[in-house]
């Protein structure tokens, strides 16, 4: 797997196994689409803008039911996020380019529904910003270390616990969401820290040397 993603080391063995799977199980739908002349750059596309219908939904819902009816779209933007890199490898055009526009679709899917929930008044506006740049530098930390080959043993991506809370409050009008993100920017802050300190002496040493 290429070094250009944000997943820890751990995981690496256990993502080109799931890879394989979730490609043989999306290859007729991957088949259909390819005949229909469906880029991996325009699912990309249709990922981000399942957001719309999430947002305008979200914004306007009034109760609970109405906010689990919301969150189906962000599950549809998750899924139609996983179908662009099968497509990508059955026509031959997958890459670092195609793994840079994945990785920026899925983060820019991360700021667009952090945005919406604050506008929802499901997030603090003070939380909501720690939160989003927390995340972007732990993401960014991440994806170097992975770069030179010395990635985190572990790494919690919570975006999709963000989603499922979503989700969850939508079911069981349990509303987690605000409390949990607090949490979140805690984990991201150990990571930041944790990277700057590896960073920085991965860089150190390599100065000496």
């Amino acid at each position: 797997m290429t070094h250009f993603n944000y997943f820890a080391e751990s995981e690496q063995a256990g993502q080109e196994r799931f890879q394989r799977i979730r490609d043989g199980l999306f290859e007729p739908l991957v088949r259909l689409l390819i005949r229909c002349r469906v880029t991996a750059d325009l699912i990309s596309l249709l990922s981000l803008l399942q957001l719309v219908p999430f947002g305008y939904l979200l914004l306007a819902a009034e109760s609970p039911q109405q906010v689990g009816i919301a969150s189906i779209f962000v599950w549809l933007h998750v899924v139609l996020d996983a179908l662009d890199g099968p497509i990508a490898r059955a026509t031959g055009t997958a890459g670092p380019a195609g793994a840079f526009t994945d990785m920026c679709v899925d983060h820019s899917g991360m700021l667009i529904t952090t945005c919406i929930l604050t506008a929802a008044g499901l997030i603090e506006p003070a939380i909501a910003v720690a939160y989003a740049s927390s995340y972007t530098v732990a993401i960014a930390f991440t994806i170097w270390l992975n770069r030179i080959g010395q990635p985190f043993k572990l790494v919690v991506r919570t975006k999709y616990l963000l989603y499922a809370l979503v989700t969850g409050y939508g079911l069981f009008d349990v509303n987690l969401i605000a409390r949990s993100v607090v949490v979140f920017c805690v984990i991201h802050v150990c990571y930041v820290i944790a990277g700057f300190c590896k960073l920085r002496r991965i860089l150190r040493d390599s100065a000496t040397k």
